[in-house]
């Protein structure tokens, strides 16, 4: 069976228009789809540069930092640091300033630092205060001042209370006795003694090589 002209050349002509048709769609399609790109492409470029202004407006907007605020607190801090400094240096040094507390004196210490106290003070006789001593007078009144002790007010009575010991076995404060009992004194070592000695006189340091004693005392 043969086919017409006319139909094969209908039938090539409908499969090219087809072809072409679905080319024109391929084509539109593509089209669509880049047109598409770039409109979100703008679209994006329109955003950021809308962003960007947003930022521009808010830096342009936004208050700047107070700099002198800033260098005032950093020149207080400083300011408080040299003044706890220098307090801190005042401090240390008034404390290099103050004398150690001096050591607690020993008996005898004691006893010739009050003795020598009231040398000058004239002989008194029965004086038993500042004001006038006689010998035994003397020597009650300076262990009663710096020891507290009693020790009697009479010659004779120091004599019944303390111990006897001889004079090469005297030592720092102990009371050196004279002519059989009728003078007393203390004893300040390297052969020196502190008595009152007889009316006329002051209290006063004198040498056991010029008055001898006869023994000693110790409480």
């Amino acid at each position: 069976m043969k086919t017409p002209f006319g139909a094969f050349f209908c039938g090539t002509m409908l499969l090219m228009l087809k072809k072409r048709n679905n080319k024109i769609k391929l084509i539109l399609t593509a089209f669509v789809v880049v047109s598409a790109g770039f409109g979100l492409s703008a679209k994006a470029d329109e955003i950021t540069a809308h962003q960007l202004n947003l930022q521009d407006n808010l830096t342009q907007h936004q208050p700047k930092p107070n700099l002198d605020y800033f260098m005032g607190l950093a020149n207080d801090k400083r300011v408080e640091k040299e003044q706890v400094t220098v307090k801190k240096t005042v401090h240390e040094a008034e404390k290099a300033t103050v004398p150690p507390p001096a050591p607690v004196k020993t008996r005898e210490e004691k006893l010739v630092a009050t003795a020598n106290r009231y040398q000058g003070v004239p002989y008194v006789y029965g004086g038993t205060t500042p004001d006038g001593f006689d010998c035994s007078g003397f020597t009650s009144y300076v262990y009663r001042e710096a020891l507290g002790q009693e020790i009697g007010r009479m010659t004779w009575n120091q004599m019944a209370v303390g111990q006897q010991i001889s004079v090469d076995d005297a030592k720092v404060g102990d009371l050196l006795v004279f002519f059989g009992g009728n003078h007393v004194g203390i004893y300040l070592g390297n052969g020196q003694f502190i008595h009152a000695p007889q009316p006329g006189d002051i209290v006063s340091v004198s040498s056991l090589a010029t008055m001898p004693a006869d023994f000693a005392l110790r409480f």
